[in-house]
C-alpha cells in the first residue's frame, strides 16, 4: 500500500461512524453486492476497524479474513469483540498473505485507492477458489463527489477498475453506489494456466 494514502490509526473513531451505513454503504447494499450464499470463506481486504468485517461475518458460516496493514487497526478491532469466525491477519493487500485457494469472496470497501491496483491482482487471484467473487467498493472519481473521501488523484473512475481487474477477473457490475461510490463486483477468469 501507498503510505501517503493510508487512513490513520488516530482517525479510527470516523471508521466507526454508524451514519456510513447511510452515506456511503448500507447492509442491504452490501448483502446484495456480495450475494453469499452463507458458507463462503472471506477476506475484507484494508479491513481497518472491522466496521464492514463483523457486518459480512454475520452473512457466512466461513472464515472472514480481516486483512490490515495497520497493528493499530487490528487491535481497536479486537477490542470491540469481532464474531467468532472473524481471524485478524496482518498484512499488506499487495502482497495477499493468504493460502492459495483459501478464499470464495474478497472484498474491498473504500480500500482500494490505497493499493497499488493491477498488481494486487495476481496474488488475490492465487487466494481464490475457482468462481471466487470479488467486491470493490471505492470513491469515485467525479469533482463533484470531492466533498468526502480522499483527494481525486487517488481515485478510480469504475470503468478503470474493470480494466485492471482484466485478465485475473471478470466484471459482472459496475454501478454508483451511494452519494460518492461506485461498486464493482467481478468474477475470478478461469485461465489456462492457472
Amino acid at each position: 500500500m501507498h503510505d501517503h494514502k493510508l487512513f490513520r490509526p488516530e482517525r479510527a473513531a470516523v471508521l466507526e461512524d454508524q451514519g456510513r451505513l447511510q452515506v456511503q454503504l448500507g447492509e442491504d447494499e452490501l448483502a446484495d453486492l456480495l450475494a453469499l450464499r452463507g458458507d463462503e470463506d472471506v477476506a475484507d481486504l484494508g479491513s481497518g476497524t472491522g466496521f464492514y468485517t463483523d457486518r459480512v461475518a454475520h452473512l457466512t458460516t466461513g472464515t472472514v479474513y480481516a486483512v490490515e496493514l495497520q497493528p493499530e487497526m487490528l487491535a481497536i478491532h479486537r477490542e470491540k469483540g469481532p464474531p467468532a469466525n472473524v481471524r485478524h491477519v496482518l498484512g499488506d493487500v499487495d502482497d495477499l498473505p493468504l493460502p492459495p485457494a483459501s478464499i470464495d469472496v474478497a472484498l474491498s470497501i473504500i480500500t482500494f485507492h490505497e493499493t497499488r491496483g493491477a498488481s494486487t491482482m495476481r496474488r488475490l487471484y492465487d487466494a481464490m477458489r475457482p468462481g471466487g467473487r470479488l467486491l470493490i467498493v471505492d470513491w469515485r472519481r467525479d469533482p463533484a463527489d470531492d466533498a468526502e473521501g480522499p483527494p481525486l488523484e487517488f481515485r478510480y473512475a469504475k470503468e478503470e477498475v474493470s480494466e485492471l481487474l482484466a485478465p485475473f477477473f471478470v466484471t459482472e457490475r459496475a454501478e454508483n453506489v451511494g452519494r460518492y461510490l461506485f461498486a464493482v463486483v467481478a468474477k475470478r477468469a478461469d485461465l489456462p494456466h492457472s
